[in-house]
């Protein structure tokens, strides 16, 4: 049985009817290094191909949401499950995206619960995997909230850490 709930994955000429069908709930990360600094990578896939992002991944069916966030952090970062030790719940966003993984005429919108973590040190961008992202930076979060190349649903991340202030960057 756990072996079905650690896949959760339809077929993927299903996968696609149902991205084209129906919301999906996903997962960001804010990762924010000891100088504020937040991670991002520039996708490599749709939606959102080619801006600055922060990483993250959809939650699949029948997986605990903290299940999914660990899940997140090994397969995209390659941290340990117990690197999101204190991760707080920023808020629920909308994501619209005009296409998709399949195509440019098949809509996608997700229902994102994104997650800040201030991390004990930064991370190595030169040893992060490259299967989802082309490339990693570290970025003040007050120019990501007004860079052009991040994307406008990252610049708001950005925002939220900033109105956030000095408080989010304090141990939990």
């Amino acid at each position: 049985m756990l072996d079905k709930i650690d896949a959760g994955f339809l077929p993927l000429p299903e996968f696609e009817r149902a991205v084209g069908a129906l919301s999906l709930v996903s997962v960001d990360w804010v990762l924010l290094n000891p100088a504020g600094q937040m991670l991002l990578g520039h996708r490599r896939n749709a939606p959102a191909r080619h801006w600055w992002f922060t990483p993250g991944g959809r939650v699949r069916k029948n997986e605990p949401l903290g299940n999914c966030l660990q899940r997140v952090v090994v397969s995209e970062l390659g941290l340990q499950a117990s690197d999101v030790q204190g991760a707080r719940l920023m808020g629920v966003w909308d994501h619209f995206y005009e296409d998709s993984a399949f195509s440019a005429e098949v809509s996608t919108h997700y229902l994102n619960l994104a997650h800040v973590l201030r991390l004990p040190h930064a991370l190595d961008i030169n040893a992060l995997p490259s299967d989802q992202h082309t490339a990693w930076r570290w970025q003040d979060v007050q120019a990501a909230a007004v860079a052009d190349d991040v994307h406008p649903y990252v610049r708001v991340y950005a925002q939220w850490v900033v109105d956030a202030g000095a408080s989010i960057l304090l141990p939990t």
